[in-house]
């Protein structure tokens, strides 16, 4: 490549390192789901429902969102059919995930034992590492999304920064009121219920409207996980729906309530006129868009899935672990 132009290596470059940060997204996204269904799905069926959801819902989804002439894409598209914004992944990351896993844990019905046994975390210190680690590397999610070292990708480092904290503490004071006492798990969940909201809107609205986001993320989420989960009776193993789907789409509602030209000057370029005055309209017709793609699609792989090479091991394999029966490896030996 030295024998290339400086200016189209520059390109070269620039287009590699971004098709690669995409791909983190891509990889980030079905994990999501995976977390809703843990310990009941088999893993061949899990490779095939990924492979499918990949594209049927994910890339189509990046591509109308975040491509140059994406159909989503209000920010860049003059002629995009819904002028709509997401810094970050609110609808394409963590909605489509969200809402997918619902839709595949009703297919896969509950874990054995649930509502009948004991299913506590596994390890709080593991979970609360976890979080800290989770919270730096969504700086390279959010701030990175700037795809430069600007002022829009120190703002977004920073709403990011306050939306967690805030719903972190507000999750832990909801918490309080309810039980009593708060929790290392809720102060953990409101961190991620933070990061998930803020993540459309962190590089398009000011660190003020940051602190109403993380107070909403953390009582919305909280609500969604606490009361709606048990009224409804599904086994979402990790509360992917509660706080990335009921997050997500909470956070790309707010991404058009609180979208501020102030806070990045591109938002002029093809949405002046809607910023403040109906952007929140188009952001209401890409969460319906993405809630219909993702809830449809993973419908028809799970069916499909499900009626040919089956989605759940046998009962036998299932209470003694997915881990030693399709694995042949155990997570601990004692």
């Amino acid at each position: 490549m030295s024998s290339l132009p400086n200016t189209a290596y520059s390109y070269w470059v620039s287009q590699n390192v971004f098709s690669m940060y995409q791909m983190m997204f891509a990889i980030i996204t079905p994990a999501l789901i995976i977390g809703a269904i843990a310990e009941r799905m088999k893993f061949p069926a899990i490779l095939a429902f990924v492979t499918g959801w990949m594209f049927l819902v994910y890339f189509p989804l990046a591509h109308m969102v975040w491509g140059a002439d994406g159909f989503m894409n209000g920010v860049w598209n003059s002629s995009a059919t819904i002028k709509a914004i997401d810094f970050a992944g609110g609808t394409v990351v963590h909605m489509s995930s969200g809402w997918s896993a619902l839709v595949l844990c009703l297919i896969l019905g509950p874990r054995i034992g649930f509502r009948k046994d004991a299913m506590l975390p596994h390890s709080m210190v593991l979970c609360m590492v976890g979080t800290g680690m989770l919270w730096v590397g969504w700086y390279g999610f959010n701030a990175g999304s700037a795809v430069a070292a600007d002022g829009v990708a120190a703002n977004a480092f920073a709403t990011t920064t306050i939306a967690a904290a805030v719903a972190a503490f507000t999750w832990g004071v909801a918490e309080y009121i309810e039980k009593g006492k708060p929790s290392v798990l809720g102060f953990c969940s409101g961190a991620v219920a933070g990061l998930v909201v803020v993540t459309p809107a962190c590089g398009f609205i000011t660190t003020t409207s940051a602190v109403i986001v993380g107070i909403l993320a953390g009582l919305v989420p909280f609500f969604a996980c606490t009361k709606l989960k048990a009224k409804l009776g599904y086994d979402d193993a990790l509360d992917t729906f509660g706080v990335h789907a009921v997050g997500g789409t909470l956070g790309a509602l707010l991404t058009g309530i609180f979208a501020d030209i102030e806070a990045n000057p591109n938002l002029a370029t093809n949405l002046k006129d809607l910023v403040g005055n109906g952007l929140w309209i188009e952001q209401l017709k890409a969460m319906v868009l993405t809630i219909v793609m993702s809830v449809v699609a993973t419908a028809v792989l799970g069916l499909v899935i499900k009626a040919t090479i089956g989605l759940r091991p046998n009962e036998e394999n299932e209470r003694i672990g997915l881990d030693l029966a399709e694995h042949g490896e155990a997570g601990y030996n004692y």
